[in-house]
């Protein structure tokens, strides 16, 4: 990818205005909806841009009157339109991915904290095409059984779970100032180490992908505040990295290369890469630690 054409943006932005206005960025998976039952003000918004054949990290808001639900656990029927004819591909059950638990109600935390989190599930996805999801959820009370369409592609945009992380050689602070590494005032103390250099010495690692002062979705910062804590608890064990969305820490000098090499379209995004520099799992929007982690002690073992 020689370059991005629209600016980063997370799928999921809060405010029903904005979850319609701002687009979705090009490239990234275009949900449809196929029909909706009962609550007809309620909409399912899918904000998983990178959805491709093979097992999936699937999340989406259900949006009703312009505001998110905040919790239950929604049944998800899957299937595939193929032929004329919508194939039934399994089912799933959705948790709500709490992202905004504990954030201080701040201007920084704003967009977070309207929105509360996303369901989150894993799912496998067989085949490439068009596909359709139902969702039914029983929130307080009422019964929510709503449709969406969504795009899934023959590969990932996004470097692939299983597959080599790049050998990118992100600049460091040995090299520049840390002001120009990170946007975060102060900066934090992620930019020591380039991603080819942990890759070569064979130790586990989490990449951030992240700006803290010119974020498009404005839910980076609490997820750059979730890495920081994940550093002190694994300090030792795993070497993480954060990388700024742009160059110099300002968008006037477009994308950073690490940025165009990883071919990411949407913010912030989480990578995790084993000792023999294969990709774990990847995260994108804003994910709490307690789903992280347990990647990572699975490869500090």
């Amino acid at each position: 990818m020689a370059s991005v054409a629209r600016p980063i943006v997370l799928l999921l932005v809060p405010f029903s205005l904005l979850l319609t206005a701002c687009g979705s960025p090009q490239g990234a998976a275009q949900p449809t909806t196929i029909a909706t039952s009962q609550a007809v003000s309620a909409y399912v918004q899918i904000a998983s841009s990178d959805l491709a054949v093979g097992q999936n990290r699937f999340t989406f808001a259900i949006i009703d009157r312009g505001h998110p639900l905040k919790g239950g656990s929604p049944h998800l029927s899957l299937f595939s339109l193929r032929g004329g004819r919508a194939i039934s591909e399994g089912t799933a059950v959705a948790h709500f991915n709490d992202f905004a638990h504990g954030l201080r109600d701040t201007s920084q935390n704003s967009a977070a904290v309207e929105i509360g989190g996303v369901y989150a599930t894993y799912i496998p996805l067989p085949v490439a095409g068009n596909w359709g999801v139902q969702v039914t959820l029983r929130y307080y009370g009422h019964t929510y059984q709503l449709r969406q369409g969504f795009t899934v592609r023959p590969h990932s945009l996004t470097p692939a779970v299983g597959s080599p992380a790049p050998l990118t050689h992100n600049p460091t602070v040995a090299q520049v100032p840390a002001g120009l590494l990170d946007s975060g005032r102060p900066p934090d103390d992620m930019h020591r180490l380039s991603i080819a250099q942990v890759i070569a010495r064979h130790t586990p690692l989490l990449v951030l992908f992240a700006t803290a002062a010119y974020c498009t979705s404005r839910l980076c910062g609490p997820e750059i505040e979730t890495i920081k804590a994940l550093e002190q608890r694994y300090r030792g064990r795993v070497d993480f990295i954060h990388i700024e969305i742009y160059k110099n820490a300002n968008p006037q000098y477009g994308y950073a290369p690490a940025v165009l090499q990883w071919h990411l379209r949407t913010e912030p995004w989480v990578f995790v890469v084993d000792r023999q520099g294969n990709i774990r799992a990847k995260f994108e929007g804003p994910t709490t630690g307690q789903e992280i982690a347990p990647v990572l002690d699975r490869i500090v073992r």
